[in-house]
């Protein structure tokens, strides 16, 4: 049987401590317990527990046992061992706070799944934070308030809203912030970029703090101003390199993601050139076969790009009180990909696409921009987020850098275009996410896509 490789247990115990039955090391003396501040916890902090406890070497055992799974019986042993402790301080729990210990979880049992312990709530399918860590917490909050050994006064704020007073950063990372916010706005990106990997925790308690379908991006520019910047979207990609470190390293460089955006987006065409009715697709369809016969990547590229929302339409009806919409794939697309001769005729079309997004209390997020006479011949590729225009070389990058967006931001796909970007996630950046809604249509092409791969090295 292969031994359980777990963090060592680095935690140093005196002599005398160690030696004395009084003095005995317990994980409640340890210098990061006794006071409730679940976000400095470390994944020592959890050892420490799982190695002075009988309950702990009891999961310890399970894990090595099973291969580094753990049983139904290690995983609500774990639970109830983690959440018992952290309620000696009779605080309230918090979506960032299970986010945290979850996150722990998968780094000494890395073949655990972290959306068993943790689930936040998510208001686009109305649903509350769920997981066992939320269950065992409320489980346990149930039967003290039953008893009255807590409070029972309820707040009024959403689980996942971080109050500021609890969550709080070095003066180091807070002078990073202001330094951002003014120096940082004239300083070249060498001397941005240590302050802005500084400063990650904080837009992350930010973000993750409020809920997803409440954020705007232009509140998230108006805190952090230096994205706006020409270079901001070197900023998005720092966070999401912090954020996604395993997508970074399997799309390590350009030329591999090149390889893997051609594998991908020839088999999706493939798939699913026979479902395509519209005549614009159809005609996008019939360019591409010529372009493609000629060996003119970059507009290969484009036509593939204008092609998805074709391939794989979004149905959707946005609703408020008195309005219902369901978009158009005329629609769809643009919110998506889209081509003009000149940014001036953009701000145009622009401005009736936001008066019309406001009868339905959404926003415009970002898409992508492609500027030329026609799509033969593309001179400019740009990246729209929050009226700032990104500049990139190739079409790709932009639709990289505007997928990086999403995610660092933690932003929802526009309804109208859900599934083009979706299968973009799941297959170019083979990322899954809580936040994923799967149609029938994404469920079977990704299933046949991920058949496609398993034998080939992408």
């Amino acid at each position: 049987m292969t031994p359980l490789n777990l963090p060592k247990n680095n935690i140093n115990i005196s002599a005398s401590t160690s030696s004395s039955n009084n003095n005995r090391f317990t994980p409640y003396s340890h210098p990061k317990y006794g006071v409730f501040k679940p976000m400095e916890w470390t994944s020592q902090t959890i050892m420490a527990l799982l190695q002075t406890t009988n309950d702990g070497r009891f999961i310890m055992t399970d894990a090595k046992v099973n291969n580094g799974h753990l049983s139904d019986e290690a995983q609500n042993s774990l639970t109830k061992l983690l959440i018992n402790y952290l309620f000696q301080d009779k605080s309230r729990g918090t979506d960032f706070y299970f986010r945290k210990i979850a996150s722990l979880i998968i780094e000494i049992f890395p073949k655990e799944q972290e959306k068993l312990y943790f689930i936040p709530s998510c208001s686009a399918n109305n649903s509350h934070a769920k997981g066992k860590l939320v269950e065992r917490w409320k489980n346990v909050s149930r039967r003290l308030r039953s008893i009255g050994a807590i409070d029972c006064e309820r707040k009024s704020k959403c689980a996942n809203e971080i109050s500021p007073a609890v969550i709080t950063f070095s003066d180091e990372t807070e002078a990073a912030k202001v330094w951002l916010s003014q120096s940082g706005l004239s300083s070249d990106l060498e001397q941005v970029i240590p302050k802005w990997k500084l400063t990650y925790e904080i837009r992350k308690s930010e973000i993750h703090g409020t809920d997803i379908l409440k954020r705007h991006l232009s509140e998230i520019f108006k805190v952090w101003p230096i994205l706006c910047s020409p270079k901001g979207y070197m900023l998005v990609y720092e966070d999401f390199n912090l954020e996604y470190p395993n997508i970074t390293n399997l799309l390590h460089d350009w030329p591999t993601f090149i390889k893997k955006w051609t594998y991908f987006s020839n088999n999706l065409v493939s798939f699913r050139r026979n479902s395509v009715k519209d005549n614009y697709g159809k005609d996008l369809l019939k360019q591409l076969d010529a372009v493609q016969l000629s060996g003119n990547t970059r507009t290969c590229n484009v036509l593939k790009l204008l092609l998805i929302p074709y391939l794989v339409p979004t149905k959707t009806q946005i609703k408020t009180n008195k309005n219902l919409w369901k978009p158009s794939l005329v629609e769809s697309a643009a919110a998506f990909v889209v081509h003009v001769t000149n940014l001036t005729g953009l701000e145009a079309e622009l401005e009736k696409r936001r008066q019309k997004y406001i009868q339905y209390g959404t926003t415009i997020q970002p898409f992508v921009v492609l500027v030329g006479k026609d799509i033969f011949s593309i001179e400019y590729c740009y990246t729209r987020v929050d009226d700032q225009f990104w500049t990139f070389n190739c079409p790709l990058e932009a639709v990289d850098a505007c997928f990086k967006t999403y995610m660092a931001l933690h932003c929802c796909y526009p309804k109208e275009c859900y599934e083009s970007w979706i299968i973009i996630q799941l297959q170019l950046y083979s990322l899954e996410t809580i936040y994923d809604r799967h149609t029938s249509v994404i469920v079977s092409l990704n299933s046949k896509m991920n058949a496609l791969k398993e034998n080939i090295n992408i």
